[in-house]
């Protein structure tokens, strides 16, 4: 049973006239009309007595009006005193991310919603796995390189850049490369190539020397250079803060690799909750749009 017909057969009753009723709803009157001819077929029984003048109810009418009023009337008026959900959203939001961006750049930036919108609680998932936003009830993710297949709805929020790093120590008994033929010389701590992509190609198109380490953890790869494991190729984002400390260095800052764009994805449909919109809206806000993260 459509429940909107009861709606109808209430307008009708109450106006006894299908015009009136239609102008109510704000309805063509032949929907109107085909739809208690619905009503009246599913419950097997005539509801209405219908003349050319006027429409009145039979004894089985009144009886479903009678049951069906105070019941419709409750529905509106819980649905009137519902909270405005669109000036204070509230709810939990499950989001995901690689653990590298999680660490790096999503916590600063949850830290600052949560003191903006108190009442949204999110429940974060880091993984490198692509997670089927659908199928594990997912409403927002974070992803580098691709935003994934499927049906879903993605923007590009910046391009993440990468450079070359190692720690002081490090430097002082191996040397300080100039170019990027002297890392053949070198510790390489590259990260591993995403599954069905080669590895990153450095000056010239020129493939990288062979790998002393390789790892598709960024995090690992951070604690290698700073403990004095070689030259790491990182994201900038990622190295920031121990550049800034000195643990590391950037070296070659002439090479910069810039095919890394991070995107936001969310799932389709409307309208979107207010409690996912506000996050998606501060996430857009913080992580430019477009730019290069070079920490």
């Amino acid at each position: 049973m459509d429940l909107n017909h009861l709606t109808f057969f209430q307008a009708v009753a109450e106006t006894r006239s299908f015009t009136k009723a239609a102008g109510r709803l704000g309805l063509d009157k032949s929907r109107v009309s085909r739809a208690l001819r619905a009503l009246e077929d599913t419950l097997g029984t005539p509801l209405l007595v219908r003349t050319t003048r006027s429409v009145r109810l039979t004894s089985e009418g009144e009886a479903l009006l009678r049951q069906v009023a105070p019941l419709l009337s409750g529905l509106r008026a819980a649905v009137e005193s519902a909270p405005d959900t669109s000036s204070i959203p509230t709810g939990d939001v499950t989001l995901t991310a690689p653990p590298d961006v999680g660490r790096a750049l999503l916590a600063p930036v949850l830290a600052h919603f949560r003191v903006r919108q108190p009442g949204v609680r999110v429940r974060v998932v880091l993984t490198y796995d692509v997670v089927d936003l659908m199928e594990e009830g997912v409403d927002l993710a974070l992803r580098v390189g691709r935003p994934g297949a499927g049906s879903f709805v993605a923007r590009k929020l910046m391009d993440l850049e990468a450079g070359f790093f190692a720690s002081p120590r490090y430097l002082e008994r191996r040397g300080v490369p100039t170019a990027l033929t002297d890392l053949a010389g070198h510790e390489c701590l590259w990260p591993a190539p995403p599954r069905g992509r080669g590895p990153f190609r450095a000056g010239g198109g020129r493939p990288p020397p062979a790998a002393s380490v390789q790892c598709s953890d960024f995090g690992f790869l951070v604690e290698l250079a700073r403990a004095g494991g070689g030259v790491a190729l990182l994201p900038t984002f990622l190295a920031a803060q121990d550049v800034a400390l000195g643990a590391l260095v950037r070296l070659l800052p002439e090479q910069a690799f810039r095919d890394a764009p991070l995107f936001l994805v969310s799932r389709p449909g409307r309208p979107v909750p207010p409690r996912v919109q506000v996050l998606k809206d501060f996430l857009r806000e913080t992580l430019a749009h477009g730019r290069s993260r070079s920490g």
